[in-house]
């Protein structure tokens, strides 16, 4: 084991315990769970003997109303075509998404502005390990998020009489490699931002909101401005989005197509192995400082 690869673990388990013993990372948990709880009984106030209607629940209509405004009808259709599992797995996914990433960002910019991790790296650690160290956390946490879901969605499809489609398993790997992807991005904007940890936040923020109005402007039914926007740059910057990686999934998801499936894993691995390698680039020619 290098000096690199033994100060990451080390690393990581410093982060890993400064998470588990804060109270953030179970009241994201706890929120998207409520959520997720609260989605699925209301759900059930939505059925009736036509099957699936967002109309009879004022809550899935609203839902309803917004998917198919932005995303068009068939879309939101095929999202509650499995039950509401679907779509209940990104909102209880999200909130620890947020947290994970957002968190990331703030604390490794506060400790470079600081001077933390100037400091480390006088030791055997260099500042590929002080941002490796992040990401791997966020990884394991990521992993640990996604197995509560898979029994927690197991259970209420048991107390329900429904079962978890196929779907709803390629969405946990989809989601996954999302993350992962987003939060290399967070390293990356950590790295490049100056200035205090606020301004790599909002950069990193930024960022995000950026690649998914471009994702909202590759379905048709989005205002003609947006769409215009997204014409202009998609065809730069899509392949650089995990947005756009989600949109492809979905798709690949809609078929069937498990050849395209995991093609667009391999390339969302691809981009974060890239985005990560160019973090490393960065901090080991400007360095750790703020």
């Amino acid at each position: 084991m290098n000096h690199r690869s033994h100060a990451t673990r080390v690393l990581t388990l410093r982060r890993l315990q400064e998470t588990l013993l804060s109270p953030g990372f179970y009241v994201a948990q706890v929120v998207g769970l409520f959520a997720g709880v609260y989605l699925i009984t209301r759900f059930a106030a939505s059925v009736d003997s036509s099957g699936f209607n967002f109309a009879l629940d004022p809550v899935y209509d609203l839902i309803g109303r917004s998917l198919q405004g932005t995303f068009g009808q068939a879309f939101a259709a095929k999202l509650f075509s499995e039950g509401p599992f679907l779509f209940v797995l990104y909102m209880s996914f999200l909130p620890v998404l947020v947290y994970l990433a957002l968190s990331s960002v703030f604390r490794f910019g506060l400790e470079k502005k600081a001077g933390a991790v100037e400091l480390i790296t006088y030791g055997p650690a260099d500042g590929t390990a002080c941002l490796l160290s992040y990401f791997v956390k966020d990884f394991l946490l990521t992993l640990t998020h996604l197995a509560v879901l898979i029994v927690f969605f197991a259970v209420a499809a048991a107390l329900n009489n429904l079962v978890l489609g196929p779907l709803f398993f390629y969405s946990l790997g989809l989601l996954f490699f999302i993350a992962l992807a987003v939060y290399a991005y967070g390293m990356l904007t950590t790295v490049l931002a100056p200035g205090n940890p606020a301004s790599a936040l909002a950069v990193f923020i930024g960022l995000l909101v950026f690649f998914l109005i471009l994702m909202l402007g590759s379905f048709t039914v989005v205002s003609g401005y947006v769409r215009s926007l997204a014409a202009t740059l998609a065809w730069i910057v899509q392949w650089f989005s995990p947005a756009y990686y989600w949109s492809l999934g979905f798709r690949a998801m809609e078929t069937g197509n498990l050849p395209f499936f995991l093609l667009t894993v391999l390339l969302l691995s691809i981009l974060t192995a890239a985005i990560l390698t160019a973090s490393h680039l960065i901090i080991k020619t400007r360095g750790v400082k703020a």
